[in-house]
């Protein structure tokens, strides 16, 4: 029988990368939290601009974040950090599906320790809802990324994630005996984009 090649059409790409241990440079104990709202457990920083406390890494970020829409989406436009904030999973709390909007991708950096028990963040497949079949493997250790109608990524210490900000996520129960704590952040395109009449420019409204 031939090989079936298979080419993965349309994907929603997730990045994961390592950040150098000297951007890091968070202290947690000088952020102040509140509940994040929605029906959530969880708490978020009183800030929705924390990056700028963190200029190096900010830099960082948006450097590693770049190297990607080069690298891979052939992309030359200049990207941006809108909003970040930090937040905190204690013992217990979890976190519900949901999306970013208003944003081309979002993000989450690991800047702590962290348990094999301190909460997954699990992402939906979007194509989900345009399948009314629901058919699975038998075993689940024959799930992939071909089949799988969710995928959950472990934090670790210093690693940044960057993911389409549609996809809907959530973080597991924080299961362990600390609080969870991450980075999250949204980036928008800046400058010129598009094509046409669909095409914009961030300098056409600077006062």
């Amino acid at each position: 029988m031939n090989k079936i090649n298979i080419i993965p059409l349309f994907a929603s790409n997730l990045i994961i990368n390592q950040v150098d241990s000297k951007f890091n440079t968070i202290d947690i104990n000088n952020i102040n939290f509140k509940i994040s709202g929605k029906n959530q457990s969880s708490e978020i920083s009183d800030s929705l601009y924390a990056i700028n406390d963190y200029p190096e890494l900010g830099i960082e970020i948006i450097k590693i974040f770049q190297q990607y829409t080069v690298d891979v989406l052939k992309l030359n436009n200049q990207f941006t950090i809108s909003t970040s904030w930090f937040t905190r999973m204690k013992p217990g709390d979890s976190c519900k599906f949901h999306q970013h909007h208003n944003c081309f991708y979002s993000g989450l950096y690991y800047f702590d320790d962290y348990e094999e028990n301190s909460g997954d963040i699990c992402f939906l497949d979007p194509l989900t809802r345009f399948n009314n079949f629901l058919i699975v493997p038998d075993d689940e250790q024959d799930l992939n990324i071909h089949n799988s109608k969710e995928w959950q990524i472990r934090p670790q210490k210093n690693t940044v994630i960057f993911f389409p900000s549609y996809l809907e996520h959530s973080i597991l129960d924080n299961t362990s005996e600390k609080p969870r704590h991450s980075l999250a952040f949204n980036l928008i395109p800046i400058g010129k984009y598009g094509v046409g009449d669909s095409t914009y420019n961030t300098e056409w409204f600077k006062s």
